[in-house]
């Protein structure tokens, strides 16, 4: 009977460690949110590889499980993982490797760690891949033309609900002109591309839903004369090698992957996406001046302000945008008040003498404290047509070269300064210019890697540094009676919050600066007008008519596959 009973004790204790495994809600074991956003760019290369961008908003459902892991399918393993950078909302991922656990044969998980999404939460990730290669292939309907067809990533719909706001972007290569690149006929449920200019002058092709299927692939896809491309871009057939390959990856992944058609299986065994080795290619810096200012006259055109000249050296615009903002802060007349999201007034009463730009951009600064994009892409629009302007009959070339000396210059003063105060005055009195140096943030690192550095008055406005400073700081020499006595930080540290509290704001203003600069260019260096039939902008052949999925490798298809999964 005693036996018997602490069997049943027994059985009870185990019955009861069940029910409180199983109790808990099931949900809070799963993944599931909507993605609310998703934009990507694809930067396609005269080597005939591509460089890709992606935005993925995501919001966590509360009560699921927070968003630590996102599998991003991509078109081939032709990549290296060291070339690829996440974020979530300005902060760095944990790292990113080969555990894929998405639908297709290669991809990469992204593992968010302290960036991660939380129940309730939402978050931006934002991920580039330098590189993609072998992804052009050789048009099927014209051999002297190179096609390409593109599939966004997309999630599992166990996880995943509602609708996307998706946004796909073909940036062509250059030397590709207005009457020449064909689209490839649109998804079903999307209409026919935008075509203009962007950042680059390069043409771009820019399909919008503002309700795509996350849980659905939607394939891309555009050609363009080969003579834009290298020899040996364009893909005409894999080795035997590669296409058992292909075929074994595509096997071992039969679990929810979707299959091509028949004909586009016979077409596998003839093509296939390859690989090559690792290599990375920096994203070319965004050439949003109009043709007009490229036009060479003489002489040097002196008396430009650090941010006109900055238009003048073609900077991406966030860094525009960001030394604006510094020099508002200099002058006293904004604090920030929040960087995530970000924050900012006006101050009263507004200085004297600001610029014009100065005053655009505070006249974007709406009633919830924000920065209205519209507003700033009216400013921006203004300073470089302003900028134009100014250059007419001047020699580019020469001012180009005069303006870059004068970063020089003023990081050479810097770092000559004999004594830690006399170097964090130069700093100050030349931030501006000392921005446009491709390099600040290591030239900072290094120009204040010992002694203390004298905060300038302004430092206080910007909110995430002017918390730090009561801890960090200690008291300066002694000043002169009535004088303000400014606090130091210790060089490390300030070279530290700089480099993050300018890379923070950079990322805070605009959401995109592609999507940003490339409205701003449609005004300022838009696309030339096609003749009236239109025709060199659609095409309904153009590369494969194979209706491609995972581990597909027709002619003129280089499809990405499904981050789906987790």
């Amino acid at each position: 009977m005693r036996r018997k009973k602490g069997a049943v004790w027994v059985a009870i204790i185990v019955l009861a460690i069940t029910l409180l495994h199983t109790s808990s809600p099931s949900y809070a074991q799963d993944y599931s949110f909507s993605l609310d956003q998703e934009i990507v760019d694809v930067d396609i290369n005269s080597d005939g590889s591509v460089r890709l961008e992606y935005w993925l908003t995501f919001t966590c459902d509360s009560g699921a499980s927070p968003i630590d892991v996102i599998d991003l399918g991509l078109p081939n393993n032709d990549f290296g993982y060291s070339d690829i950078q996440a974020d979530v909302d300005g902060k760095s991922v944990s790292r990113v490797d080969s555990d894929y656990q998405g639908e297709g044969g290669y991809g990469v998980a992204v593992w968010l760690g302290n960036a991660q999404i939380l129940p309730g939460r939402r978050g931006t990730v934002h991920i580039t891949v330098a590189r993609v290669g072998r992804m052009l292939y050789q048009d099927t309907s014209d051999a002297d033309y190179a096609s390409i067809q593109f599939s966004p990533v997309w999630f599992d719909s166990r996880f995943t609900h509602g609708s996307t706001a998706m946004t796909v972007r073909f940036h062509l290569p250059a030397g590709v002109e207005a009457e020449e690149p064909r689209w490839h006929d649109a998804p079903a449920g999307w209409s026919d591309p935008a075509a203009y200019h962007d950042g680059n002058g390069r043409i771009v092709y820019e399909w919008s839903n503002p309700a795509a299927e996350p849980d659905r692939q939607y394939i891309f896809g555009a050609s363009f004369p080969a003579r834009v491309v290298s020899e040996g871009a364009i893909q005409r057939g894999p080795s035997a090698i590669e296409q058992l390959f292909s075929r074994i990856s595509a096997i071992a992944r039969t679990v929810g992957v979707v299959l091509c058609n028949p004909a586009s299986i016979m077409i596998i065994v003839f093509t296939s996406l390859a690989f090559l080795g690792n290599w990375s290619q920096r994203r070319r810096k965004m050439q949003y001046l109009p043709p007009s200012i490229k036009v060479e006259g003489v002489g040097i055109k002196r008396g430009l302000t650090a941010v006109e000249a900055a238009i003048l050296l073609e900077t991406p615009l966030n860094k525009v945008l960001t030394m604006i903002l510094f020099g508002l802060l200099k002058k006293g007349a904004v604090t920030v008040l929040d960087d995530q999201p970000f924050k900012i007034k006006a101050n009263e009463p507004k200085p004297d003498k600001l610029h014009y730009y100065e005053e655009q951009f505070l006249a974007a600064i709406t009633k919830s404290q924000t920065l209205s994009e519209k507003g700033l892409r009216e400013m921006m629009v203004n300073l470089v047509r302003a900028v134009n302007t100014k250059m007419k009959s001047f020699s580019r070339q020469e001012s180009v070269a005069y303006y870059r000396d004068i970063v020089r210059r003023a990081w050479a003063q810097v770092e000559a300064a004999e004594t830690p105060e006399l170097r964090s005055r130069r700093y100050d009195e030349g931030l501006e210019y000392l921005m446009l140096d491709k390099d600040f943030d290591d030239r900072t690192e290094r120009v204040f890697q010992r002694g203390p550095v004298w905060v300038p008055m302004w430092w206080g406005y910007h909110r995430p540094w002017a918390r730090a400073i009561p801890a960090l700081s200690q008291p300066g020499p002694a000043a002169a009676p009535g004088a303000v006595q400014l606090p130091t930080l210790p060089g490390a540290d300030f070279a530290a919050k700089m480099a993050r509290g300018i890379e923070s704001t950079a990322g805070g203003i605009v959401r995109s600066v592609t999507d940003f600069t490339s409205k701003i260019t449609s005004v300022t260096n838009p696309l030339p007008k096609t003749s009236s039939s239109g025709r060199s902008f659609k095409s309904s052949g153009g590369g494969s008519s194979c209706a491609c999925a995972c581990a597909c490798a027709c002619a003129g298809c280089a499809c990405a596959c499904a981050g789906g999964g987790r």
